[in-house]
């Protein structure tokens, strides 16, 4: 008999739709049922049925993922090993470049008294400060304080009232405290930071940090524009107090060298642009993408089929309001945010070749309404390709994706099974 002639195998593209907080528990208002089993979502039921399904830990089970881990390990890269710290995310999401060894640091414009010799926290906001003053108190604190102790400093304007600062030199160390005391104890002084491990790059780190926090205060207590809103009531910013200490591993390797392939990611919030940035992986937030329950969901497909037809590889789709749903204990709210989600997918299905086309549904955590945070409740996660197997499943919800042939994967696996759909990894070993 002559041998078949089989075509040539043929590699796809892929699109990740990454619901945040989806995830849930029983809900007794609910009768029960989680909002993913009640909403009405035909299209996200189209891809279990015609595809495979499981349950995914973004980490490890039990393990609670920040929204910045768990899309770590969406990206493919083991939280543990790489995660940057949020200074670095922060720094990455307005623009600014990073290099390995940098350490980035979140600060807030404040407000503080001094007494005793101590900055005591009259408000960690500055009264909410924004806009052009802080970008003008900025301005004054990066002209006015260049180095420290042979380490160049530099401050960028962040969100609000937060700001991002930057220690680049040699012999530094992210592992440091926090001299913001946090918003529960306002009325007490700015700590002093203090290494986190018994190293002197630590230690280093941690002093340059203090001498920073009161070069910053002697900087800004007389600057004009302070005095100009303590005439109008308003509250001065007269200091800077810093948190979250990070730095950019030093064997990081981008998405597209490590995966082969090129990514683009359509977020609404400006951490996960900032791990797709320092992943080197181009990212946006589209107009009208609220990370609310009124977001534009068709500014954000249009968005990502943009990214599409300009010949992206992987297209990651995130919608962050069923997480805030999550937080508010409003399953209701979470229901009408996963439908109209749906309505998005179903648009988004019409205009692409689902003959060439990988559809994986994804979250980066859950965020239970009887729980009102993060859980470690393991999500849903289905994967429609062309020619992959199909399990018996029907439904895109927590319980009937428990019965697919993916079983319970972790979140650094998903990546490695959508990229074998679409026939791209190289072969491990002969």
């Amino acid at each position: 008999m002559p041998k078949p002639k089989w075509e040539a195998k043929k590699t796809y593209r892929a699109i990740i739709l990454i619901q945040d907080g989806v995830g849930d528990r029983p809900v007794p208002e609910l009768g029960g049922r989680t909002p993913l089993e009640v909403a009405r979502k035909p299209h996200m039921d189209t891809i279990a049925l015609l595809g495979a399904t499981g349950l995914m830990d973004l980490i490890e089970p039990g393990v609670r993922p920040g929204t910045d881990t768990g899309h770590l390990a969406l990206f493919g890269y083991d939280p543990y090993k790489y995660y940057p710290g949020r200074g670095p995310l922060e720094a990455a999401g307005i623009g600014v470049p990073l290099r390995p060894g940098d350490v980035a640091l979140r600060c807030n414009i404040a407000t503080v008294e001094e007494r005793n010799g101590e900055l005591i926290v009259i408000d960690r906001r500055a009264g909410r400060i924004r806009g052009d003053h802080v970008k003008i108190l900025v301005e004054a604190l990066n002209k006015a304080i260049k180095e420290v102790d042979g380490v160049k400093i530099e401050f960028y304007p962040a969100t609000e009232h937060r700001v991002v600062m930057v220690l680049r030199g040699e012999g530094l160390s992210p592992k440091i405290s926090d001299s913001d005391p946090g918003t529960a104890m306002e009325g007490h002084p700015i700590r002093k930071v203090v290494p986190l491990d018994d190293t002197e790059e630590a230690r280093r780190t941690a002093e340059i940090v203090n001498k920073v926090v009161r070069l910053a205060h002697q900087v800004l207590r007389n600057h004009p524009l302070n005095k100009e809103r303590v005439e109008k009531g308003l509250l001065p910013g007269n200091a800077i107090i810093t948190r979250g200490a990070g730095m950019i591993p030093r064997d990081l390797k981008p998405y597209h060298e490590v995966f082969k392939t090129k990514a683009y990611v359509v977020a609404e919030e400006a951490t996960i642009v900032g791990i797709a940035r320092i992943l080197g992986m181009d990212a946006e937030i589209p107009p009208g993408a609220t990370a609310t329950l009124d977001t534009d969901l068709d500014s954000i497909l249009e968005s990502a089929l943009k990214a599409w037809k300009q010949g992206y590889e992987i297209v990651y789709i995130h919608v962050k309001g069923p997480d805030i749903a999550g937080h508010d204990a409003d399953p209701h709210g979470k229901i009408k945010i996963i439908e109209r989600t749906d309505q998005m997918l179903g648009k988004l299905m019409k205009q692409i070749d689902l003959r060439n086309t990988v559809i994986a549904l994804a979250a980066d955590h859950s965020t239970p309404c009887t729980v009102r945070d993060h859980s470690g409740d393991p999500v849903p996660v289905a994967i429609y390709a062309p020619t992959i197997r199909r399990d018996h499943t029907r439904k895109y919800d927590e319980y009937t994706c428990s019965q697919g042939m993916l079983g319970r994967i972790r979140g650094t696996d998903l990546l490695k099974i959508i990229l074998d759909q679409m026939n791209k990894p190289l072969k491990w070993g002969a």
